[in-house]
């Protein structure tokens, strides 16, 4: 068994102890509890949530081999579960959002990057195979991985405005600590601030991979 199989395993295990976690919580708070005092109700919600989307994108990456025969390098694999351990496990179960205040603009902008890097391998295999022959440019790869890493973040910003919408999660952090409710500009800010770090994150991926393309291009054969 490899590394990353053995690893998401106990991500995976992670995931259903913090799951059974949160609605002990939910349970205690609906109760009047004293597990519940630990935390505000809402971080229980947003515990649970998490959990199951987590254990849903954990198999993403292998049901993606599998759709589109492709196969991502060990090292994607182990990095994109330390991500999920880093954003749900340590970020939302641990409390490190509210702990370390950049905690969360590290992880949007981690975000950025692995979706680039996983944009460019998806594209770049096709590209490359045989069977479907695309010609595509190196250029025409790294911004279509670009493009990738973006839409999917802002796919994640609309997921979190629908969920405050509907279950006021206060995911986009426009209520503040002490109860205040922020309005105009200041409710954009947290919103706007992972969008542009989810940007640059993926720019970044994106023009190091085209530089990596066109310097293995330039190589002399057997070089």
């Amino acid at each position: 068994m490899k590394t990353y199989e053995v690893m998401s395993k106990i991500l995976l295990g992670l995931f259903i102890i913090s799951f059974m976690y949160s609605i002990v919580g939910i349970i205690s708070s609906a109760t009047g509890g004293t597990f519940a005092y630990h935390r505000p109700y809402i971080d229980y919600i947003k515990i649970s949530l998490q959990c199951i989307l987590g254990s849903v994108a954990l198999f993403l990456p292998s049901a993606l081999e599998h759709k589109f025969k492709i196969s991502f390098s060990n090292s994607m694999h182990v990095f994109f579960i330390l991500f999920l351990y880093a954003a749900i496990i340590l970020g939302e179960v641990r409390g490190y959002y509210r702990k370390f205040y950049h905690w969360d603009t590290i992880l949007h902008a981690l975000s950025g990057g692995m979706l680039s890097s996983f944009g460019f391998c998806i594209i770049d295999i096709i590209n490359k195979s045989e069977r479907i022959n695309l010609g595509l440019s190196d250029w025409f790869i790294s911004f279509f991985s670009f493009c990738f890493a973006v839409m999917l973040d802002t796919l994640w910003e609309i997921i979190e405005f629908i969920m405050d919408v509907f279950m006021d999660l206060n995911m986009q952090q426009y209520i503040l600590p002490d109860g205040t409710v922020l309005t105009g500009h200041y409710a954009l800010a947290d919103t706007m601030k992972d969008l542009i770090v989810d940007v640059l994150g993926a720019l970044l991926i994106s023009v190091l991979g085209y530089l990596i393309a066109k310097r293995r291009k330039g190589k002399p054969a057997g070089g």
